[in-house]
């Protein structure tokens, strides 16, 4: 209330507040006259809310300003007035504050104190609660104490009168939930396909694992991303916690797809790396087909062993010599990169006999019996096995070949049939006979003939 009047003199009382007139500016103190007897003194301390050097910065003779009665004592001689702007300019402040307060502003707070339901905070002197509810946001650890004395951003949500004074109501726990959205917001951005990053793995599922790639972003690496080979555990290839290489392969919207296969080589090229044809390797049968057998290299990768490779001797079943998961020494014969295929050869690990024997059908060889069988004889010619018929064995009938021939006998035979391919070697003792005989009758026939001798009496001389 402003007591002063240029009509009637003014009796001060401590606490008054009145509108004087500078009369006098010193450096450490001011004289005010509020229309009393004496001149106010306000020192230098209670001129301002800021520290200053002397009170000739701020104030001049003649200003009008608003003072606050500290002191008055009446004396015999002289009175004492002591005067201050210091609790004016405080209210001045906090009226301001309180008019820049709005509902849906930001503004800082100190947490004054914890109390049930929520805590006690301070703007420039200005007193506002937050709810319980509303000062944690997500992932935050719930201990309001921690607050205490601690500076915090929050919101203005509610200003309403209780008890002739506002009461502000605000909200922390949307701010940091508007934070994170944004924070989030700009690391998808800078987030693009092809990128390659480093992330954190958090969680394993059964269908993948979810990886940490910032702060705020999470992304996921399906199963099928995990690695090249089939994976039926995500535990056996990731483990929480590590950190490793991934490529990103698609964001939609919040959604992030990584791959971590993307940047290793594929079991296809660790395979062209590694072998090349000619090479001897080991193979597990994995499968066994009419046309031959898959047989499995390195994990996953898989060529083809055709029943023409089985081996040289086109009678012998390989297939049927071995199970699914028997393991083979074969040789790579060829490697199609565009097609991502090979092929494998078991009869070119082995020696071909066949290859080196050189016959003719009519040519007579030296053969050895190795054993006799109900329709014939299997005979060694040279390094391969041919067959001496029973019906090829003499020109007479021959009842049972133990009769003609033992193992271990040497015979001279002639070459029927020779078809090196199909390891096919068919001779015969009889056609040697056969021809010796021949060729005895055409020399008789040469020495006996005469012109007196008809061909029909040379025969019946021949047949005696």
């Amino acid at each position: 209330m402003d007591m002063y009047s240029e009509n009637k003199m003014y009796t001060p009382k401590v606490g008054d507040i009145v509108t004087g007139t500078v009369v006098k500016v010193g450096k450490e103190e001011v004289l005010v006259d509020i229309n009393y007897s004496c001149e106010g003194v306000i020192y230098k301390d209670y001129l301002s809310l800021d520290k200053i050097q002397s009170a000739n910065d701020i104030l001049k003779e003649g200003d009008q300003i608003k003072v606050k009665v500290t002191q008055f004592k009446k004396g015999d001689e002289s009175d004492s007035l002591l005067l201050s702007r210091i609790d004016i300019l405080k209210n001045e402040l906090q009226e301001g504050v309180k008019n820049s307060l709005e509902v849906d502003k930001e503004f800082d707070f100190k947490v004054k104190k914890s109390v049930k339901g929520g805590l006690i905070l301070d703007h420039k002197g200005i007193e506002a609660f937050l709810p319980e509810s509303l000062i944690f946001g997500p992932n935050e650890e719930n201990n309001k104490d921690a607050l205490v004395n601690k500076t915090i951003k929050a919101r203005i949500i509610e200003i309403k009168k209780e008890r002739n004074r506002d009461k502000i109501i605000v909200n922390r726990k949307q701010l940091v939930y508007d934070a994170l959205k944004q924070a989030e917001k700009e690391e998808i951005e800078n987030i693009k396909v092809d990128d390659v990053i480093t992330v954190r793995i958090e969680r394993l599922t059964d269908f993948g694992a979810f990886a940490k790639i910032s702060d705020h972003v999470d992304g996921l690496i399906h199963i099928s991303e995990v690695s090249h080979y089939h994976v039926k555990n995500v535990e056996e290839y990731l483990t929480v916690g590590e950190e490793l290489k991934a490529k990103v392969i698609k964001v939609k919207g919040k959604k992030i797809s990584l791959s971590l296969k993307a940047l290793q080589p594929t079991p296809w090229e660790n395979f062209l790396d590694n072998y090349k044809v000619g090479q001897k390797v080991m193979a597990k049968v994995v499968r066994k087909m009419q046309f031959g057998m898959l047989m499995e290299v390195e994990k996953e990768v898989v060529g083809l062993l055709s029943r023409y490779d089985y081996s040289w001797n086109p009678s012998e079943n390989l297939a049927g010599m071995v199970e699914v998961g028997s393991e083979l020494e074969l040789e790579i014969t060829s490697i199609d990169k565009k097609k991502k295929q090979f092929s494998l050869s078991k009869k070119h690990l082995e020696y071909n006999p066949w290859a080196d024997l050189k016959l003719k059908t009519g040519e007579h060889v030296s053969a050895t019996v190795l054993r006799t069988e109900e329709k014939g004889a299997i005979v060694k010619v040279e390094e391969v096995e041919g067959f001496l018929p029973i019906s090829e064995i003499s020109t007479e009938r021959v009842n049972r070949v133990e009769d003609v021939l033992r193992v271990d006998d040497i015979i001279t035979v002639e070459v029927m049939e020779f078809y090196p391919k199909d390891w096919k070697l068919t001779v015969s003792i009889k056609k040697i006979a056969e021809k010796k005989n021949r060729a005895e009758y055409e020399s008789n026939l040469q020495e006996n003939v005469s012109g007196n001798q008809s061909l029909a009496d040379l025969f019946e001389q021949y047949k005696k």
